[in-house]
């Protein structure tokens, strides 16, 4: 007879399905981030999960859908946080950008992003889908909720009007090379994020306020 706090059989059963498939996508993780897209096989995952290749098809069919999954569940929160606070925020235009590029900075401080944005930025060419994948479920989607933010700005009289015909790369670039920089040149020079932010924040307020 079962204690009174297990938890039925069934139940087990989905914890545990749930728990290989969480395995599974953080050991593509780290294969993706060290091996790269290319290199990486499904052995590798696998191996790195402590499961057979075979199991891996039983969440997955391919290596492509098992990728998007990766970056659901890395970088999709962090969209998502963003999109949320937007619709609840009450303060200034401004005071919205500071916060969204603040967090901004504090999500890619996450040691499991700086690596998975260069492997995307590394095997786009080569991987159509991947760069498509990303720009439509990550690029597309944070542009808009940044072209949201200016224009609410515009709208209140904070910012230039002209601010709503910015390239919105030049905003969210600077975020980007911090992180990939420190990636890569860390040990000869490296960025000290949080004044780097703040100068990054100051800079772009600088150009479009009023």
């Amino acid at each position: 007879m079962s204690a009174p706090m297990d938890l039925p059989k069934t139940g087990k059963r989905e914890l545990q399905k749930e728990a290989r498939r969480t395995a599974i996508i953080d050991a593509a993780l780290d294969a993706f981030t060290q091996q790269g897209f290319t290199a990486t096989k499904l052995d590798d995952v696998a191996d790195r999960a402590g499961i057979g290749k075979g199991t891996i098809y039983l969440y997955f069919d391919s290596k492509e859908n098992l990728f998007e999954e990766v970056v659901r569940q890395t970088l999709f929160p962090i969209r998502d946080a963003a999109a949320a606070r937007l619709d609840s925020f009450t303060g200034s235009a401004s005071e919205l950008l500071t916060v969204h590029f603040s967090d901004f900075y504090v999500a890619m401080g996450n040691p499991k992003i700086p690596p998975l944005i260069a492997m995307i930025s590394g095997e786009a060419l080569r991987f159509p889908a991947i760069a498509s994948f990303f720009y439509e479920e990550i690029i597309s989607k944070s542009q808009a909720i940044l072209r949201r933010i200016i224009s609410r700005g515009v709208e209140s009289g904070e910012f230039r009007p002209e601010a709503n015909e910015l390239y919105l790369q030049l905003l969210t670039a600077p975020v980007l090379i911090s992180t990939t920089w420190n990636l890569q040149f860390r040990e000869q020079a490296p960025i000290e994020i949080e004044k780097y932010m703040q100068m990054h924040i100051e800079f772009v307020l600088r150009a479009i306020k009023v």
